[in-house]
């Protein structure tokens, strides 16, 4: 198995997912802007993979839709240029208002339509989150936003299938 690397906040710093192919580069608290940041650093480390999930900090720092965007553009810019495979996963869903909501469905929106013009795998993985009654499925979270070990169960069946 060739080696991937995990990017995003503390939904990745805190998976469980362990394999010596895996390498975590979760900072909790990360928005777009840190990981844009310390992009040169993810870049330094051999692997043919990056499965990228972030954007919900920047949703709760109120960072405008436009400043999202454009360090998303210039996270998977930089990516391609070192990696051959990038997969962009959405923002899961949150507990909150409908604010949060919109919000992480237009960052949504915007992500996938950038893996779609950079050639890139995009998977949306919200429908796993939600019951059939289209509630979000507490005992899969912590405290709303953080996965619970059943959230990692759910979301690392789906991860594993990519990886």
């Amino acid at each position: 198995m060739k080696k991937t690397i995990l990017l995003g906040d503390s939904i990745t710093e805190w998976n469980p997912l362990k394999d010596n192919n895996i390498i975590n580069m979760g900072v909790a608290g990360d928005t777009t802007r840190d990981i844009f940041w310390r992009i040169d650093e993810v870049k330094s480390i051999e692997a043919e993979k990056v499965i990228f999930m972030a954007g919900i900090n920047d949703i709760l720092m109120n960072f405008s839709f436009e400043k999202t965007c454009n360090f998303y553009k210039k996270i998977v810019s930089s990516l391609n240029e070192s990696f051959d495979e990038i997969i962009l996963i959405a923002i899961l869903p949150a507990l909150g208002d409908d604010k949060l909501d919109i919000n992480i469905l237009q960052v949504n929106s915007f992500i996938k339509s950038l893996a779609k013009e950079n050639n890139l795998i995009f998977l949306d993985l919200s429908k796993l989150f939600f019951n059939d009654e289209g509630s979000l499925m507490i005992s899969l979270y912590t405290d709303g936003l953080h996965l619970s070990s059943l959230g990692y169960k759910y979301l690392n069946r789906e991860l594993l299938k990519i990886i």
